[in-house]
């Protein structure tokens, strides 16, 4: 979108506002709603510490307002934008065959992917991985959250991570009597699956509410640099696939703040070079 249309549309949306963790894979989901459907709208980081005074609705995040309602559930809230905003690009495809595909691969995304992800992230069991990645989150945290948070706090998020309990939940979604390395094969290789060969998931021509809530999963954790995420450069599919969904969003504001950012994309799915270069910061 051009400069002069994104002002415009600001002229004519509603004021709305994403509140998130930026490492939050449900707010994620709705961050990438709102810049496929090209709409102008800002994110309140919530401070861990101040979450009920500053949530607008319910006591977690994702939380959205369009001028005067508010919303919470990031695929509900995915649903609702289609209703609100019908003229900007459709979330959900207008077949009804493939609008029930969309959202049944949008349930795997919730309940394989994302719960495979918190095995990886903070992870689980005492290893060096799960130190580095849990410290790397509480500095994310501080780094992005309104406020910040206090020292201490941070250097323990590691230990706060592990005694969360919908974090527990989330593992014991997982397949945990796999070693790691083979959980995140078979998850890596369901989500090719889910392709179909297609473009986007679902063999879908456009990227639908599926690949928008599934895009962050891969994406977040490689770019701030989190162990374990560099991964998916061994597999071009998905890739192509990323680059495929990149190719449609918006970067206003962008996904992931450019403070806590430590690797960049490739610009293509074939430019190899660099792809796991750590950036210094």
């Amino acid at each position: 979108m051009s400069n002069q249309k994104r002002i415009q549309a600001s002229k004519t949306t509603p004021n709305i506002t994403l509140y998130t963790f930026t490492m939050s894979p449900y707010a994620e989901k709705v961050h990438c709603y709102l810049q496929y459907k090209q709409l102008p709208f800002q994110c309140f980081y919530i401070n861990p510490l101040r979450l009920k005074k500053d949530l607008p609705v319910g006591t977690q995040v994702p939380a959205l307002t369009v001028g005067s309602e508010s919303r919470a559930e990031s695929s509900d809230i995915g649903i609702w934008l289609d209703e609100m905003f019908p003229d900007s690009p459709s979330l959900l495809p207008a077949n009804q065959e493939e609008r029930v595909k969309v959202l049944a691969i949008d349930q795997w995304v919730t309940h394989r992917l994302i719960p495979g992800n918190f095995r990886n992230y903070p992870g689980s069991g005492v290893n060096m991985r799960r130190v580095y990645n849990g410290w790397r989150l509480g500095q994310v945290l501080h780094k992005t959250s309104h406020g910040g948070i206090p020292w201490l706090f941070q250097a323990s998020w590691p230990l706060v991570l592990s005694q969360l309990g919908f974090l527990k939940e989330m593992r014991d979604m997982t397949d945990k009597h796999l070693p790691l390395e083979v959980a995140n094969q078979v998850l890596r290789e369901e989500f090719i699956a889910h392709l179909a060969e297609g473009p986007f998931l679902g063999g879908m021509k456009k990227p639908t509410l599926a690949d928008l809530g599934a895009y962050p999963q891969f994406v977040a954790p490689y770019m701030v640099g989190l162990h374990n995420a560099e991964e998916i450069t061994e597999y071009p599919e998905i890739m192509q696939w990323i680059h495929n969904v990149r190719s449609h969003l918006e970067d206003m504001p962008p996904l992931i703040p450019s403070v806590v950012v430590k690797r960049r994309l490739p610009e293509s799915a074939k430019d190899s070079v660099d792809c796991g270069a750590v950036l210094q910061g």
